[in-house]
């Protein structure tokens, strides 16, 4: 069995991200590409959407594709949780499995400063994709703050629930 992560604050998840797990889903032949949000990220501040909302936007845009599905393991541990403590994780849990971490290749460049990076590189196998430029959560963010289009950003379902949860309103 061949496994992918893929990790982030999803905030909201947007059409870039599940465009780079299909990609490597097709790319690394793997079976299941499992998204894990983060709580409280280690590296930037907590988002002001709440972990709930996050997990439900995620939960609405995998639906569909049988190969993804969702982890609220991260959000669960209430606390800071790195990479190596989810690999860890994922490893006791899926013990024959061949792990891999999708990841943006900005981000790869700084794995060494990651806590415990040399661990992390016996752990899994690195997956790295360049940041698709039409999507950033940030300006998913700002756009509906303007009441500006969203659509094609994001997948309609998750479209339709920021609108109906009135979510990403008021400044970050």
């Amino acid at each position: 069995m061949r496994i992918a992560l893929l990790g982030g604050t999803f905030n909201p998840v947007h059409d870039g991200h599940l465009i780079i797990a299909e990609a490597a889903r097709e790319s690394f032949r793997l079976d299941r590409v499992v998204f894990v949000p983060a709580g409280r990220p280690p590296h930037k501040k907590a988002p002001k959407t709440s972990a709930r909302h996050r997990l439900a936007m995620l939960r609405l845009a995998v639906r569909g594709n049988r190969a993804f599905t969702v982890s609220d393991w991260e959000i669960r541990q209430k606390r800071v949780v790195y990479t190596f403590e989810t690999l860890e994780h994922y490893r006791k849990v899926w013990t024959k499995a061949a792990l891999y971490f999708i990841l943006g290749a900005d981000s790869l460049k700084e794995l060494p400063r990651w806590r415990e990076s040399r661990r992390l590189r016996r752990m899994c196998r690195f997956v790295a994709f360049p940041r698709i430029d039409a999507f950033s959560s940030s300006d998913i963010r700002r756009r509906v703050l303007r009441r500006q289009s969203i659509r094609y950003r994001v997948p309609a379902n998750v479209e339709r629930y920021i609108r109906e949860q009135r979510l990403y309103r008021r400044p970050e």
